[in-house]
């Protein structure tokens, strides 16, 4: 009898060429690499945005409980209770209007003046710059204590210094006055995001030629004049841009105004952001707060409709 020859699962040489031309000119495929590479940076994308907005949008249609798993189908009913039945959310709208656009203004008119100061050349510019940037580093936490601190009626450096130069005669309790807490913090808030405008008003400043002012000096114009008829139309684009962007993130900022107030006192700085919060994780009342976050949510994309529709991106940095 013959022995069986054995069958080999070894590539011939032929064979292994073909898969290596195949493979090559999938890498020579400009959309499979397109596809490939963005494929991971999608995939996390979908998982911690789309995937969290998409369960929230879906969650605002029930009602939801934090201690009961089922999930009771109501409709519109969660809107339906906060826009014509709940006075609180209206109230906390107004909040977030006057804090986010209230706490814009002083970032635009500091960020403005701090800019035309770090445009000039004078000694010690570079590390005045550097000195500007601190408050944009420093996370909000610790802002948020050390005004804390700063503002307290009993040993805050504010009431020390205002007391000991005759300013006042007794302490300010400026988070626990319910006509002085909401300012207290757009002071805050001021400070720590006020470099932002200060990065991009500086960045717009640089690309104007210096030959426009040169050219206003010798017709006679003043310092005024040369603001209002050159700084001033040259900053047009990024004051709307910045108006418009911080505008709504400071319409939908939590951190700060939790940590300094939590709304209080009688809840004169309850925002929607930390109304949503309660209603949440105080109230239980999960569908509610859902159908909160989502009408927060609304805001950021009207904001986006609004600048891609209204402004041309790409000429945000052109000089006119």
């Amino acid at each position: 009898m013959g022995e069986a020859t054995p069958t080999s699962s070894v590539e011939t040489p032929g064979e292994e060429s073909t898969l290596r031309d195949r493979f090559g000119e999938l890498l020579e495929n400009e959309t499979f690499l397109g596809y490939g590479s963005l494929s991971p940076v999608m995939l996390l994308f979908l998982f911690i945005a789309v995937f969290p907005i998409v369960w929230a949008l879906a969650g605002s249609f029930f009602s939801i409980n934090a201690f009961n798993p089922v999930w009771e189908w109501t409709g519109l009913g969660n809107y339906e209770h906060i826009f014509l039945e709940d006075g609180f959310y209206w109230a906390a709208v107004t909040k977030s209007v006057i804090f986010g656009f209230g706490s814009v203004a002083v970032q635009v008119i500091l960020g403005i003046i701090f800019a035309l100061i770090l445009q000039r050349s004078f000694r010690g510019n570079a590390f005045a710059r550097a000195v500007v940037l601190l408050p944009y580093l420093i996370p909000v936490i610790v802002v948020g204590l050390v005004f804390q601190w700063m503002m307290n009626p009993n040993y805050g450096v504010i009431n020390l210094l205002a007391m000991r130069f005759g300013l006042i005669n007794e302490a300010i309790n400026f988070l626990g006055n319910t006509d002085m807490a909401m300012y207290a913090l757009i002071t805050a808030a001021s400070w720590k995001w006020s470099i932002f405008v200060v990065m991009m008003s500086l960045a717009r400043l640089e690309a104007i030629p210096s030959g426009y002012y040169d050219a206003a000096r010798v017709n006679g114009a003043n310092a005024w004049q040369r603001f209002r008829d050159i700084t001033l139309p040259n900053l047009k684009g990024m004051i709307i841009l910045v108006v418009l962007l911080r505008g709504i993130w400071m319409f939908n900022k939590f951190d700060i105004i939790w940590i300094m107030t939590r709304g209080g006192p009688s809840q004169s700085t309850t925002t929607l952001p930390v109304y949503a919060y309660r209603v949440a994780f105080n109230q239980w009342q999960l569908g509610e707060s859902l159908a909160i976050a989502s009408t927060l949510f609304l805001t950021l994309v009207v904001g986006a409709v609004i600048y891609f529709g209204k402004f041309n991106p790409e000429q945000e940095v052109r000089v006119e």
